[in-house]
Order: C-alpha cells, then sequence, then structure tokens
C-alpha cells in the first residue's frame, strides 16, 4: 500500500496522472521502500515485486505464444499436414511425374486436414496433480490456464487434489510431458507468487 501511496504521491507531485509516470513513480517509490528496509522492517515485498513483474512477463509471451498458434491454425487449417502430405508424394513421384503435374491438395483436403492423423492439433481431457492448496491458488492457476488460447479448466476434484483441462494441443499426444509443462512452468510460479 506504501508503494501504491508513493506513486500517487509522485503522480501529484509532478501533475501527470498517465500510466507511464504513475509506473515511474511506482518504481520509485519501491528505491525508496527498499533504502527504508531497516527502518520499516523485514517483509516479502521486496521479493514479490520482481516476482510478479517476471510472472507477467512471462505470460504475456506464453500468451502471445498461444495465441500465435491458435490463429496459425485457424487461418491455415492443415497447413502442415498437408505440406508433409504433398512432400512425400512429390519426392515419391518426382522420378515420374512432370514438375507441372506435382500433386495439389484440394480445398475440401485442406479444410479436413487438421483433423487427419498427421495434423498437428491433438486434443485431450487430463488431470494435472496439484500442489496449489488454498482456494486462491487453484483459482488463479485454473484461470491463467483458462486465459490461455488453446487450453479450458474444466474441474477440480472434491478432494482438490487434481485439476482436469482440455488442451487443444498435446505435442505428440505426451500426456506426461505437457503435464510436466503446466507444473514446472506455471504451477511452479504461480506457487512462488502467492507463497
Amino acid at each position: 500500500m506504501l508503494n501504491m501511496v508513493l506513486a500517487i504521491t509522485w503522480g501529484m507531485a509532478t501533475g501527470v496522472f498517465t500510466v507511464a509516470n504513475l509506473a515511474v513513480g511506482f518504481a520509485l517509490g519501491f528505491v525508496i521502500l527498499r533504502f527504508a528496509r531497516p527502518v520499516l522492517g523485514p517483509a516479502t515485498y521486496y521479493r514479490k515485486v520482481p516476482l510478479a513483474i517476471r510472472f507477467t512477463v512471462r505470460y504475456i509471451w506464453d500468451l502471445f505464444l498461444a495465441n500465435f498458434r491458435v490463429a496459425y491454425d485457424v487461418l491455415m487449417p492443415g497447413t502442415l499436414a498437408a505440406s508433409r502430405k504433398a512432400n512425400v508424394a512429390s519426392r515419391q513421384r518426382v522420378a515420374t511425374v512432370p514438375p507441372s503435374r506435382h500433386p495439389v491438395l484440394s480445398d475440401v483436403e485442406n479444410l479436413r486436414a487438421p483433423l487427419a492423423a498427421e495434423s498437428y492439433i491433438s486434443p485431450g481431457v487430463l488431470a494435472i496433480p496439484l500442489d496449489a492448496r488454498t482456494d486462491a491458488e487453484i483459482a488463479l492457476l485454473a484461470n491463467l490456464i483458462t486465459l490461455t488460447p488453446g487450453s479450458v479448466s474444466l474441474d477440480v476434484s472434491e478432494d482438490r487434489s487434481l485439476l482436469y483441462i482440455h488442451a487443444m494441443y498435446i505435442d505428440g499426444g505426451d500426456v506426461e510431458a505437457y503435464r510436466r509443462d503446466v507444473k514446472e512452468n506455471l504451477e511452479r510460479r504461480v506457487l512462488e507468487l502467492l507463497r
């Protein structure tokens, strides 16, 4: 709270109430509070602010990548699967078919490609064992998973030890790798931030 008061005080002192100016005031307030630490006493605040900033930056980057992946899949359905099919077919027939007659997939085949076995979309519902115990930890983790395109939190088990999610992209069908990714990246960072 004291850091917010210092940020607002900075805004009043400069007479400029923009997000950028208040962010500068927040940063200056953090530095002031850091130097005043011997007077104010020990606090986890000085460790949590850098953690929160790193968490936010990393989550925004993950969000960008997930958005890009889903957007690419929507705009170019089956492109990867179709190009693999075309490459295999052209390599098999390169000696016998003139270049102008190489196989080309029709629009209907392109629309069906995401549903084909060789498509890189591999959806599934899976249970992730939770280290998060409090309602706030579980709710934050579930909401961050749901906010990420391509994944949705479905339910929490009655004993609150499992989180059920639907994932659109389980790469290579490796459920354990997906679980490990959620546990080591997202859940670990949420617990660091909240504990």
